[in-house]
């Protein structure tokens, strides 16, 4: 992959460009546009590769933004009629046995349907069919974005919805081909030719019944539209709902069963079920319209960034909720491993996490994955009754081999480190690029029993978890990060102590773009194996793979002055089994490679605050750069390795420059 220019990538720590830069730059963009008019139009037919460029946020767009701002603040939400969910109901011509879903207009003629197997009909067979119909769509948008590393998918006032289902989009559950194949049956009366004596001594004509039994194709959406329509009352009507239009799925509900039971009260669960419920449901069925524009897949290798409003990130965490959504990405082979149930296939490289809520709604409910819940319900009842008006962005960063540096040969000097003993990364790095301690599937084990940094991050910024819906598993040389989410919840304690604590009112100031200015960076350290060899970590393969990952978090292409500091902690430590003091001097070589101060939070271990305060005055006290550093680690790697000793980092740190 070739280097990108450093001087077009967006800042995400800092606020966007002035109006008049923007329009400099788009102007510079009609030049060039001027200039390849011919050599598109030689390839209309064909679809448009999307390549590395500059960001195009326009001064058309961010004044759109401000109106839907203002508009949102009066506006009620949408809601689907009747007639429009008949038109999702309509069956694409290249779906095999296609048929109009739809009461013949004869009426001696009838139409029953009887479900026989509920399944979204998502293989390469059916995809395939519609690429050809789907291409002009496709390119039409990518024109409309011009083919830019950032895609704005907030769609403009009056826009249509545009339908596109293939490995490269988010296969939303409004599509028209999300399917499931159901036995029709048809009665049709028809006259036999015979007569028979009526009782008057008058004939009349005999008609002869006929049903014919046929397999369709019929749209889940408008299933989904039809049971979700009716009264959910309880907890079991919730589940027997979800189970109707995901009739193949064995899930276990029992978990959500048991919260209701013992973590709300009767008033808490009535006002769920008879209030925020509805309103939900409400807010999922109207996707087609809030989320008119392709939503496309982070996928890896590719450096991109997608921004969408909070609004339609609630509308695709309320289908979640549902659990309305499709498979994402190629469905290469049939897994039924219940194992690997968690992730979705797509392709070689590319896995997406599921995002439907079954998860969390099943199994044990312990104390902490009811505080999740907490977490979750808390979020829908604020969106649902006050709609968020901001905008987030999501930032697949990719590194290239040419932006990689030589870690032995840097001169780079070392940056300031600050560690506390209090406080912690959300509620202190205000301000700052804040660390997410990831899982290389991002969220981890958020809707499952995981609660950890990161499980903890999403269920009090719930907006993170859209993120699991479009990003595939990040590769050695990749980072994400979201800037814009909203913080919904307090919380005390951590892991199996983790409680929801309450509501928190967010009030971090927003951006030129609509973004709150909180930049989250996930990014994933090394697993070490459980009972492994520990010290595996200090060799070189290994420390370089931890400076590229952070350096590729921490790392800002385009900012012209001292970009903000980290916040971060004991990365890639606790379940992870990463060496804290290792880590520490990772975070502080990359941090200082990319210019940047770091602000350590040791989540109260007094006794490592003092020692690394001491460390990072000694190692300022003798100059020492991040090459030298990295020699350092190098020559105690071989030493530990020879001698076997118990010789602690930081002691050697301590002889080696002294």
């Amino acid at each position: 992959m070739s280097s990108p220019d450093k001087g077009k990538i967006t800042n995400y720590f800092t606020k966007v460009k002035s109006p008049s830069d923007i329009s400099s730059n788009e102007n510079n963009n009609n030049k060039n546009n001027n200039s390849n008019n011919n050599n598109n139009n030689n390839n209309s037919n064909k679809r448009k590769q999307i390549e590395r460029t500059d960001t195009i946020v326009n001064n058309t767009q961010l004044d759109y933004i401000s109106k839907e701002i203002e508009s949102n603040k009066n506006n009620k939400p949408k809601i689907v009629q009747n007639d429009e969910i008949e038109q999702t109901q309509l069956i694409d011509d290249n779906l095999p046995n296609q048929n109009e879903v739809k009461r013949s207009k004869s009426s001696n003629t009838t139409t029953t349907t009887t479900t026989t197997s509920t399944s979204n009909i998502n293989n390469n067979s059916n995809s395939n069919s519609n690429i050809d119909n789907k291409m002009e769509d496709i390119d039409d948008f990518l024109l409309e974005e011009q083919q830019s590393n950032t895609i704005f998918l907030i769609p403009l006032e009056g826009e249509k919805y545009v339908d596109v289902w293939n490995s490269d989009y988010v296969k939303l559950p409004c599509s028209k081909n999300n399917v499931y194949k159901a036995t029709v049956k048809t009665t049709s009366r028809q006259s036999s030719g015979l007569t028979q004596t009526t009782l008057d001594g008058g004939y009349a004509i005999e008609d002869e019944i006929k049903t014919v039994t046929e397999v369709r194709y019929l749209s889940k959406w408008y299933l989904i539209n039809t049971i979700l329509s009716n009264p959910i009352k309880n907890s079991e009507a919730f589940e027997e709902a979800v189970k109707s239009y995901n009739q193949r799925s064995n899930w276990d509900f029992q978990g959500l069963h048991d919260f209701f039971e013992t973590e709300f009260t009767e008033s808490e669960t009535n006002e769920f079920f008879s209030q925020t419920l509805p309103k939900i449901i409400k807010l999922a069925l109207q996707l087609p319209f809030l989320c008119a524009r392709p939503i496309p897949l982070l996928k890896s290798s590719v450096d991109r960034e997608i921004i969408l409003s909070q609004k339609q990130v609630s509308s695709l965490l309320a289908n979640a909720f549902l659990c309305t959504f499709p498979r994402q990405g190629n469905i290469t082979s049939n897994n039924n491993n219940n194992n690997n149930n968690h992730y979705r296939r797509g392709g070689n490289q590319d896995k997406f996490p599921s995002i439907n809520f079954h998860s969390l709604f099943s199994g044990k409910m312990i104390p902490s994955r009811a505080a999740k819940l907490k977490c979750i319900f808390h979020y829908f009842k604020c969106v649902t009754e006050k709609t968020p008006t901001g905008t987030i962005s999501f930032h697949r960063q990719v590194f290239d081999e040419s932006e990689i540096p030589d870690w032995e040969r840097s001169t780079a000097t070392l940056r300031d480190l600050t560690c506390f003993t209090e406080g912690t990364i959300e509620d202190n790095g205000i301000g700052m690029l804040q660390a997410d301690f990831a899982n290389k599937s991002l969220g981890g084990g958020v809707l499952g029993y995981g609660c950890v940094q990161e499980e903890i991050r999403f269920v009090i910024n719930p907006e993170l978890l859209v993120s699991c819906l479009f990003t595939s598993i990040l590769q050695e040389n990749e980072t994400v990060i979201i800037t814009g989410s909203q913080r919904f919840s307090k919380y005390t304690g951590y892991g199996d102590s983790f409680q929801w604590n309450g509501p928190y009112i967010d009030k971090t100031p927003y951006d030129q773009m609509g973004r709150r200015l909180t930049s989250i960076v996930a990014m994933d350290a090394i697993k070490l194996p459980h009972g492994g060899n520990s010290f595996q970590q200090f060799s070189p393969s290994a420390v370089e793979r931890e400076l590229n990952k952070s350096l590729c978090g921490f790392f800002d292409r385009v900012s012209l002055t001292i970009p903000p500091p980290v916040a971060t902690g004991n990365w890639g430590c606790g379940v992870f089994g990463g060496d804290k003091h290792l880590k520490s001097i990772i975070q502080l070589m990359s941090g200082s490679q990319a210019g940047r101060d770091l602000v350590y939070f040791s989540f109260g271990d007094q006794e490592f605050t003092d020692e690394l305060t001491q460390m990072i005055s000694f190692l300022h006290l003798k100059k020492v750069t991040v090459g030298g550093l990295y020699k350092a680690l190098w020559e105690y790697y071989k030493l530990i390795s020879h001698t076997k000793s118990n010789f602690k980092l930081f002691s050697y740190l301590d002889a080696h420059f002294s």
